[in-house]
């Protein structure tokens, strides 16, 4: 009888650190999503991807960046180019914990000057 017992404790002590590893194995990975926001409601928003349109979830207040700096909810609008990181769930939403938009283009530091024209502006 003690045998039995000596070799089920052995035989659960294998098996463990195997459930252990299948359990970490299902974890869901967060993934990068790129597209174009095609609509906004709420907290989700409708992203136009490579593979069709994707639902992104926003409940769980997803950190909103441009460039270096953090930004609101706002400026997620149609239209906008986004990278959304975050985990897509077995539905195909994707529970967003981060929204990445471009940095603004830099805008030149002078103003373009008028082109002359050839003509001094004289009659001759």
């Amino acid at each position: 009888m003690k045998r039995r017992h000596v070799t089920l404790l052995a035989l659960a002590a294998m098996l463990l650190p195997g459930l252990s590893l299948a359990k970490d194995a299902k974890k869901p990975k967060e993934q990068k999503t790129m597209g174009e926001v095609v609509a906004v409601a709420g907290d989700r928003l409708e992203l136009k991807t490579k593979k069709g349109i994707v639902a992104v979830l926003l409940t769980g207040k997803p950190r909103i960046g441009m460039g270096d700096a953090e930004v609101s909810p706002a400026a997620l609008r149609k239209g906008a180019k986004v990278t959304v990181v975050g985990i897509t769930q077995a539905s195909g939403e994707i529970v967003a914990r981060e929204i990445r938009l471009p940095a603004p283009a830099a805008q030149s530091a002078s103003p373009q000057q008028p082109s002359q024209s050839e003509h001094s502006g004289h009659a001759h």
